[in-house]
C-alpha cells in the first residue's frame, strides 16, 4: 500500500471507533468495581485465589490511590476520546491523538503491573489480567482504525520515521 493509501478510502470515521468506546466501557465497568471494593476496603468474589493477594500489595496503591482508580481515568478518557473521533470529521485529529496516547501509556502500565502481579507478587487476579487484555485489544484497534481513517496513521509513520532518522542521526552524541 503506497504511503499515503488507506485500507478504507471515505470521508467518514472508521467504525472501529464505536467498538474502542465499547471496549473501554468494559474496561471502565471492571476497573470501578475494583475501584469501589478497594475504597470499601472488601475483597473481590474472585474464581481464581490470587486476586485479593494482588489487590491487598503494597503494588495496587499508587501515591496511596488504587492503581484501579488510573485505570478508570484511562477507561474514560479512551471511551470519551473514542466516541468523539467516531463522529467528528476525520480530520479532527485531537481525540484520536489523545486515545492512541492514552492507549500507549496503558499497555505499558499493564505490561509493568502484570509483571509485578507474575514475577513479584506471584500471584494472578483475573480482573487484573481482564483490563491489562481489554486496553491491548484498544490499542490494537485503535492502530487498525488508525490505518484505516488515514490521516492519524500517516502522522504515527511520519513521526516513527522522524525518530528513527534521529537515532540514526550520526551527528548527535
Amino acid at each position: 500500500m503506497p504511503d499515503g493509501e488507506t485500507m478504507e478510502n471515505s470521508d467518514q470515521p472508521s467504525k472501529l471507533w464505536l467498538l474502542i468506546a465499547l471496549i473501554a466501557l468494559v474496561g471502565l465497568a471492571v476497573t470501578t468495581y475494583l475501584t469501589a471494593n478497594a475504597l470499601a476496603h472488601t475483597e473481590v468474589g474472585c474464581s481464581v485465589s490470587g486476586c485479593n493477594t494482588v489487590l491487598g500489595s503494597k503494588w495496587s496503591k499508587f501515591f496511596g490511590i488504587p492503581v484501579s482508580v488510573f485505570g478508570m481515568a484511562t477507561y474514560s478518557i479512551i471511551m470519551l476520546g473514542a466516541l468523539h473521533a467516531a463522529q467528528a470529521p476525520i480530520d479532527d485529529m485531537r481525540a484520536r491523538r489523545i486515545v492512541t496516547g492514552v492507549a500507549g501509556v496503558g499497555v505499558l502500565a499493564s505490561i509493568y503491573l502484570s509483571a509485578i502481579e507474575f514475577f513479584v507478587i506471584k500471584a494472578v487476579c483475573q480482573y487484573c489480567v481482564t483490563s491489562a487484555v481489554l486496553v491491548v485489544i484498544v490499542a490494537v484497534t485503535t492502530v487498525i482504525a488508525a490505518r484505516r481513517d488515514g490521516q492519524l496513521w500517516a502522522e504515527i509513520k511520519r513521526r516513527g520515521k522522524q525518530s528513527s532518522e534521529l537515532t540514526n542521526d550520526p551527528n548527535i552524541d
